[in-house]
């Protein structure tokens, strides 16, 4: 019997903050971006692996859990400039 070796995928949580992480460090350093347009952006540079629903989901999970992420319930976004739940990667 020969033994295969089976790549575990990251739970969708630790995939979806790491690239929020990297996003609002990086690409949007120093803005907040409201959750509807993490979810597009996210859903982009994914692809295809993940499912919007998904993408929402864990993502909501990431708002309420910010860790080193800023997170605030109303907020003017900087991408689209509507008020609405937004993470950031400093406090305003």
């Amino acid at each position: 019997m020969v033994k295969r070796e089976v790549k575990m995928t990251p739970p969708t949580e630790d995939v979806v903050r790491r690239e929020v992480g990297k996003l609002l460090r990086v690409d949007y350093r120093g803005q907040m971006i409201c959750l509807s347009c993490l979810v597009t952006i996210l859903r982009n540079s994914l692809g295809i692996t993940y499912t919007k629903g998904q993408i929402e989901r864990t993502l909501r999970v990431v708002a309420h859990s910010p860790g080193t992420l800023t997170y605030k319930r109303a907020f003017v976004c900087d991408r689209c400039g509507k008020t609405m739940p937004c993470l950031g990667t400093y406090g305003r």
